[in-house]
C-alpha cells in the first residue's frame, strides 16, 4: 500500500514538473514573440501563416499593419509594402500575411483564429479579382493554405455566433480531404453542417474536448515560433526618426517605371460578345460565399477592416470580348458587400486599362500598383479609429 502510494506520488510529481516547465517554456517563447516579431515582418513561412501565435503578436503591436493577401505579397515587385514601409518611414510596418491561392476561405481560417486579438484593431485585405472568375473555388489552392489549427480555433470559437460557424462548417465539408486523419475536426464540422436538435447536443458534448484539443495546438504553436526565432537574425532595430514620405514624388517615379508585357496570347478579339457569360460566372462564383463569410467574421470580431481590390485586366478582357459594362459588375457587387458590413473599400476601378499599374496579366501590383496601395495603408493607418 505504502508502495503504490509512493509510486503515486512519484508520478504526480513528474506530471506537475513537467506542467512547469512546458508553462515556463510557454511563457519564455511567448515574451520572445513580443521581442522578435518585427523581424517576422517579411517572413512568409508556415509557422507565420498557418499558426495563431505571430499573428496574434503582430495584432499587438501599436506599429505593425497587418496585411492579409494573395500571391501579390510573394511577388518581388519595387514598391511592394514588404518592403516600402520596413523602415517605418510615417511610424509603421506592414505584417504580410498570405501565399500564392490564398483564396478567401482560406483567409476565413487565419482571421478568426485570431478572434478577439483583434477587436477594435485595424486590418487590411488584399483582394484578388480573378479568383472570382470561376464558378467554384480551386481545392488545390485551399489545400495548400489549410491549417488544422487554425480550422479548430474557427469552430470551437467563443467570440463567433453559432449561424457564422455553421455557414463556415459547410463550405469547409466541400473540401473533406482537408480533415482526413483528424476525427475531432471531421466530427465537428460535420455536427455543425447538420444541425439538428441531436448534432447540437453532440457539438456540446466535444465542446470541452475541443477546447483541450485548441490549448494543445496553441502551446504547440507557441513552441514552433519560438524555434523558428532561435533560428532568426534577431529584431529588425527600428530608426529613431521617421523620415516621412513624399508621396508626390513616390507616385510620379512609379508611374515612369516599365509598364506589363503584353501578352502574346492577346492579339486577336473573338466574334461576338463573352458579356452574358462573363457576368454568369461572376455572378454564381463561391468566392462570394467565401468572401461574405470574411466579412461576417471581421464585423464579429469587432476589427476594423480596410478592402484594396486589384482593378480588373480592362485591356485583356476588352480584347476577349469583356466589355466595360460587364466588368462594371464586380465592382458594383464588391461595393454592395463592403456597404452592407460599414467597411471601407478601395477598388482602384479607374486603373484597369493603365497598364503601369499591374506587374503582369494576373493579380499583382506593380511598382505603381503597389505605390498607390501603399498611399492608401499609410492613410489607414493614420486615420482615427473607429
Amino acid at each position: 500500500m505504502n508502495a503504490n502510494r509512493a509510486h503515486l506520488q512519484a508520478v504526480s510529481f513528474a506530471a506537475l514538473l513537467a506542467s512547469a516547465v512546458v508553462a515556463i517554456l510557454l511563457v519564455i517563447c511567448e515574451r520572445a514573440e513580443h521581442r522578435y516579431i518585427y523581424s517576422f515582418a517579411p517572413e512568409l513561412s508556415d509557422v507565420k501563416l498557418q499558426g495563431v501565435a505571430l499573428q496574434k503578436t503582430a495584432f499587438q503591436q501599436p506599429d505593425l499593419l497587418v496585411l492579409y493577401g494573395s500571391s501579390e505579397l510573394v511577388k518581388e515587385v519595387p514598391n511592394r509594402a514588404t518592403d516600402f514601409f520596413s523602415q517605418f518611414p510615417t511610424g509603421f510596418r506592414v505584417f504580410p500575411v498570405g501565399k500564392a491561392g490564398t483564396i478567401s476561405l482560406a483567409n476565413l481560417l487565419k482571421l478568426a483564429a485570431v478572434g478577439d486579438t483583434m477587436r477594435g484593431k485595424k486590418v487590411a485585405l488584399s483582394i484578388s479579382p480573378s479568383f472570382f472568375f470561376t464558378e467554384t473555388v480551386n481545392e488545390g489552392f485551399y489545400e495548400g493554405n489549410f491549417s488544422t489549427l487554425q480550422a479548430q480555433e474557427l469552430v470551437f470559437s467563443s467570440s463567433l455566433s453559432q449561424q457564422l460557424k455553421q455557414d463556415a462548417a459547410l463550405r469547409m465539408r466541400q473540401y473533406s480531404g482537408t480533415t482526413d486523419g483528424n476525427w475531432l475536426l471531421d466530427f465537428t464540422l460535420d455536427r455543425l453542417a447538420a444541425d439538428t436538435g441531436l448534432d447540437r447536443a453532440l457539438y456540446s458534448a466535444v465542446w470541452p474536448l475541443g477546447k483541450l484539443s485548441n490549448a494543445i495546438g496553441r502551446a504547440q504553436d507557441h513552441i514552433e515560433a519560438g524555434l523558428e526565432i532561435l533560428g532568426s537574425d534577431g529584431p529588425d532595430a527600428k530608426p529613431a526618426k521617421f523620415g516621412g514620405v513624399n508621396w508626390k514624388e513616390v507616385l510620379r517615379s512609379a508611374g515612369e517605371q516599365k509598364a506589363v508585357a503584353k501578352d502574346a496570347r492577346l492579339t486577336k478579339r473573338p466574334k461576338g460578345s463573352r458579356d452574358a457569360s462573363f457576368i454568369a460566372t461572376l455572378t454564381a462564383a463561391d468566392e462570394w460565399d467565401d468572401f461574405t463569410l470574411v466579412l461576417r467574421t471581421l464585423h464579429e470580431l469587432g476589427a476594423q477592416p480596410m478592402l484594396l481590390s486589384m482593378p480588373l485586366h480592362g485591356v485583356d478582357l476588352e480584347i476577349t470580348g469583356v466589355s466595360a459594362k460587364a466588368r462594371h459588375k464586380y465592382g458594383e457587387k464588391l461595393t454592395e458587400l463592403a456597404s452592407r458590413y460599414n467597411m471601407e473599400l478601395v477598388y482602384f476601378q479607374q486603373f484597369e486599362e493603365d497598364p503601369n499599374f499591374f506587374a503582369d496579366h494576373l493579380d499583382h501590383p506593380g511598382a505603381k500598383g503597389w505605390a498607390l496601395y501603399n498611399k492608401e495603408l499609410d492613410e489607414f493607418f493614420h486615420q482615427a479609429t473607429n
